[in-house]
């Protein structure tokens, strides 16, 4: 016979089991390597939500503000270090360039996948070796027109591109995405926005 009592207890044993099982459900979202996963599993944004701190920004209109870092006449950047890509994601992020008040406008894009260095090697840093679970693409668009202006794709981890002119002037979005179904991994942005002509070199 059920009394008020048992009743409680038995409600307060769910409700435990409900707030225990909550984060073994959010742990399905696994944000390590991926190696080694289930190939028949279902991925994508759909089987990783809200995988960084920065989600949700899956879409143009709805992308995450980055703020400038370090802002000066000459430069201002901005990094991300820790965001993470799942196969058949978009990572959207919006930048204003035109409140820094720049008469000219050089942007530099660097994003890293895992612990890749961006001068490699020769310098003593890591490299990934290329493959389609290393591939990445950044685009860089025209907020206020959705027109595309620069981008790059490598499957080697690390992307390193640049832009020039008025239509980098105003507002812009940068899309993070691969189109590897095996492509899943944490990865760094680095924005960069100049008042003057520069070239980057590595120096060891």
């Amino acid at each position: 016979m059920t009394t008020p009592a048992t009743t409680s207890a038995a409600a307060r044993r769910a409700c435990l089991l409900r707030h225990v099982a909550l984060p073994f459900a959010l742990a399905a979202c696994d944000l390590g390597s991926g190696d080694g996963d289930d190939p028949g599993a279902t991925t994508g944004a759909v089987a990783c939500p809200l995988n960084d701190a920065w989600e949700p920004n899956d879409d143009p209109d709805d992308p995450t503000d980055v703020d400038w870092y370090s802002v000066s006449e000459w430069s201002a950047y901005h990094e991300v270090a820790d965001a993470y890509l799942c196969p058949g994601e978009d990572d959207w992020y919006r930048v204003d360039v035109a409140g820094l008040g720049y008469s000219v406008h050089y942007l530099h894009v660097r994003a890293l996948v895992k612990d890749a260095g961006l001068c490699g090697a020769a310098c003593g840093e890591p490299v990934l070796a290329p493959g389609p679970e290393h591939t990445m693409t950044v685009e860089v668009y025209r907020a206020d027109t959705h027109e595309p202006l620069t981008a790059q794709t490598a499957d080697g981890g690390v992307l390193a591109f640049s832009g020039y002119g008025d239509d980098y002037a105003g507002v812009l979005l940068l899309r993070v995405h691969s189109d590897s179904a095996t492509a899943e991994y944490p990865y760094r942005l680095h924005v960069e926005l100049r008042n003057y002509e520069g070239e980057d070199e590595c120096e060891c």
